[in-house]
C-alpha cells in the first residue's frame, strides 16, 4: 500500500470531519511512498520516531503535531502555539531541536501522518470512548457529547474515586493524580474529557458532580479556584495518559483494516515522572 491510502480511508469513514479545515494530514514525507510498516504513537518525538525505524516502519501515524510552532525559511516563528508566548519577532535557530527534527525526517524519509479529528470522535473506540473503557466504564454513558462522557460511579468519596482512577492510570506510567476539592465529599456522576478538551464549565453542565480533567485541558489557577468556590471536585491526569488507550485502539483498527502491513503501537503514556 501507499501511505496516501490510509488518508483516503480516514476520509471515507470520518464523515464528522470538516476535511477542508482538518488537522488530519501528512506532516512530513511523500504520501505516495510505499509503506513497509506502520507505527502508531501519541506524539512524534525523536524517541518514538527512532523506535518506529527500529521496528521497520516508514509510516508514522501520530495523534499530536510534529511541532508547536510554524517556522519560515529564515527561522522566524510565523504561527502555532509557541507564537502566543514568543511573539512574532521570535527566531528559532538552526540548532533548535525542532529544526534538527525536520532535517532528520527528510534524511530518513519517514512519512508522518496525523490522525486527530477522525479518532477523537470515532464511535466507541476513539479517544474518549477508549478512555472511558480503560477506566472501567463499559456501559453506555448517561450523557455524551463531542469529546465528553458522563458515567455513574455510585455513591463514593472523592478520595476513593481518585484512588480508583490512579490504579487505572499507573499501567500508563502515571504514578499520581491531582485532586482539588473536598476529598471526603461523596459523588455519584463523573464527567470525562481527554486531551485539551476538558472545559470544566461545559462538563459540569452535563449534570456531573465530579470532573476528570487533563493538565493540558485546564488552567489550574482558574478551574482550581472555581472548584474550591463551587464545591465541585476535579481530578487531573496527564494529557497523554488520557489518550494512550485511544492510541492502542487506533493501532488495532489500522491493523484490522490493513492486515498485509506490519503495524506496531509505540507507547507514550504519562510524559513526566513524579518525584516523591
Amino acid at each position: 500500500m501507499k501511505a496516501v491510502e490510509l488518508h483516503r480511508h480516514m476520509q471515507e469513514i470520518g464523515t464528522w470531519v470538516d476535511w477542508q479545515r482538518t488537522r488530519d494530514q501528512f506532516l512530513a514525507g511523500d504520501p505516495e511512498s510505499e509503506v513497509e510498516g506502520i507505527a502508531v504513537s501519541w506524539m512524534p518525538t525523536f524517541f518514538t520516531l527512532n523506535e518506529a525505524l527500529k521496528a521497520g516502519c516508514n509510516l508514522f501515524v501520530t495523534h499530536e503535531p510534529l511541532y508547536s510552532a510554524v517556522v519560515d525559511g529564515k527561522g522566524r516563528v510565523v504561527g502555532g502555539a509557541v507564537l502566543k508566548e514568543a511573539g512574532v519577532d521570535a527566531l528559532i535557530g538552526k540548532d533548535d531541536a525542532w529544526v534538527k527534527k525536520a532535517a532528520w525526517l527528510e534524511e530518513k524519509g519517514v512519512v508522518v501522518y496525523r490522525c486527530h479529528d477522525v479518532w477523537d470522535n470515532f464511535p466507541g473506540i476513539g479517544i474518549h470512548g477508549a478512555w472511558a473503557k480503560w477506566l472501567g466504564f463499559d456501559g453506555k454513558p448517561i450523557l455524551e457529547k463531542r469529546y465528553y462522557e458522563v458515567h455513574e460511579v455510585g455513591n463514593v468519596a472523592v478520595r476513593e474515586l481518585a484512588h480508583r482512577i490512579l490504579q487505572k492510570v499507573k499501567p500508563l506510567g502515571q504514578d499520581a493524580v491531582g485532586v482539588v476539592g473536598d476529598l471526603g465529599k461523596r459523588v455519584s456522576r463523573i464527567a470525562l474529557g481527554t486531551g485539551a478538551a476538558t472545559d470544566y464549565r461545559e462538563m459540569h453542565s452535563m449534570e456531573a458532580d465530579v470532573l476528570l480533567l487533563t493538565d493540558d485541558g485546564t488552567r489550574l489557577w482558574e478551574s482550581g479556584q472555581w472548584s474550591l468556590d463551587s464545591g465541585v471536585p476535579i481530578i487531573i491526569v496527564n494529557h497523554s495518559t488520557s489518550e494512550e488507550p485511544g492510541m492502542r485502539t487506533l493501532a488495532k483498527y489500522i491493523k484490522e483494516k490493513f492486515p498485509h502491513v506490519p503495524v506496531v503501537e509505540i507507547p507514550v503514556g504519562c510524559i513526566y515522572n513524579v518525584i516523591k
